[in-house]
């Protein structure tokens, strides 16, 4: 008799004793294999590099260094055909829309509890998606009128990059220069400028500027003119 092939995980958490505890309790279930963690973005983008792409993703979205969003965008930028699955302390219902844009398979919160988690693996490595009825509420909600623009509050939901992006925006360098001073892609730094146009619900790099000066992250006296 031939026995199931497991579905393979990856974890990117930088709380270790959480980043453990998950690992340990997917890899007592008959259905899933664990091939690796990175406790950092950069960590988990090497182990991408050299490990095999595991199936499915599971990722926090706010890391001390970079975030899950990075690590969306810098799957879709290398085409690396896996489900992400992002497990947030952050998690409201009204980002699902924003969370599937960006390539995201499920979001869930953080707190929730491990029996439930395992169905919901199951469900995404079956169907490639997983919704609650909360979330598909909202995304009917959405798909009703324009996309809300939902500022997340303040300057620290942003990551370290975003703010780095954000800083030499407000002094009006093009993305090409951007790119060149933080050694990204064009790409890239265009996928950061959208990411803190929807975050701060701003719609231009005037707004961008208001929201940088209002949580202290420019002065205005600074700004190149």
């Amino acid at each position: 008799m031939t026995t199931p092939s497991k579905t393979t995980l990856a974890i990117l958490e930088d709380d270790k004793l959480v980043a453990n505890l998950l690992r340990d309790f997917l890899n007592a279930q008959d259905e899933f294999q664990v091939n690796f963690i990175g406790y950092s973005l950069e960590e988990f983008i090497q182990k991408l590099k050299t490990e095999p792409i595991p199936e499915i993703i599971l990722m926090d979205l706010k890391l001390k260094e970079g975030s899950g969003e990075e690590l969306l965008t810098y799957c879709n930028e290398n085409q690396i055909d896996t489900k992400k699955i992002i497990i947030s302390s952050h998690y409201q219902p009204i980002y699902i829309g924003y969370m599937f844009k960006l390539g995201a398979s499920a979001f869930l919160p953080k707190e929730i509890e491990k029996d439930e988690l395992t169905p919901i693996i199951k469900t995404v490595a079956k169907t490639g998606h997983y919704f609650n009825e909360e979330q598909l509420e909202v995304l009917r909600s959405q798909m009703q009128s324009a996309p809300p623009k939902v500022p997340l509050g303040n300057a620290e939901d942003l990551t370290s990059r975003e703010i780095d992006v954000l800083k030499l925006l407000c002094n009006q360098l093009t993305a090409k220069e951007i790119g060149k001073k933080l050694f990204l892609s064009k790409k890239t730094v265009e996928t950061h400028k959208s990411n803190l146009l929807q975050k701060t619900g701003a719609k231009n790099i005037a707004g961008l500027i208001i929201f940088a000066a209002k949580n202290k992250l420019i002065e205005i006296d600074d700004i190149t003119i």
